[in-house]
């Protein structure tokens, strides 16, 4: 049974990787089911984890305040995006507007200084790779600042340029490799497991 399956997952992960390099009626028309698929999967899989999340936070939440914490908080969200109007009404559009959005401001507002660890971490290696991420960091932190920007446009879309062409070109690169490692591993667990 084990064989079928890793059969089924590499051929609809080959169909997947070869409509992304040539995109054809006849490839669109097999992908997009899988594709649709994989988003159900993940959301059913996302719903688990926070049904088991759920669970394991609530036989807790007698002796940790955080476990009660974080219990009333799934179900606050969890019951908001239930309600009609989801996160666009009442209590969803509060959750959203008075902690969701600030956590993701604070994420991405702590983002620069992350980035800035992993370039003093880094720079203890003298390479050509760490100037380029020392550049980089600089021209998008500048770029981000609103009177910079306003000062000098140029660096504005250098920063630009830097965020949408050579980022996505980094993302479809990691997209590409990860299909390319799950088929081989799918290849390499038939190869190990002839039997099952």
């Amino acid at each position: 049974m084990r064989i079928i399956s890793l059969v089924i997952g590499a051929i609809a992960g080959g169909i997947v990787f070869l409509y992304y390099f040539l995109p054809s009626p006849v490839l669109s028309g097999l992908a997009q089911p899988l594709l649709d698929l994989v988003v159900i999967l993940a959301a059913a899989g996302l719903l688990f984890a926070g049904l088991h999340l759920l669970g394991r936070h609530a036989a807790r939440a007698a002796g940790s305040p955080l476990s009660l914490v974080v219990v009333a908080a799934f179900l606050a969200t969890f019951i908001a995006s239930t309600l009609p109007g989801g996160f666009s009404q009442r209590l969803g559009e509060w959750i959203y507007r008075w902690l969701l959005a600030p956590g993701l401001a604070a994420t991405f507002a702590l983002l620069p200084i992350f980035l800035a660890y992993a370039l003093y971490r880094r720079a203890r290696v003298r390479e050509l790779g760490m100037l380029l991420f020392l550049l980089s960091f600089i021209v998008v932190l500048l770029g981000q600042l609103p009177y910079v920007a306003e000062t000098l446009p140029a660096l504005a879309e250098i920063r630009h340029s830097l965020l949408t062409g050579m980022t996505a070109a980094v993302f479809r690169g990691i997209l590409i490799g990860m299909a390319v490692a799950i088929i081989l591993a799918l290849f390499s667990r038939l190869r190990s497991d002839p039997g099952t």
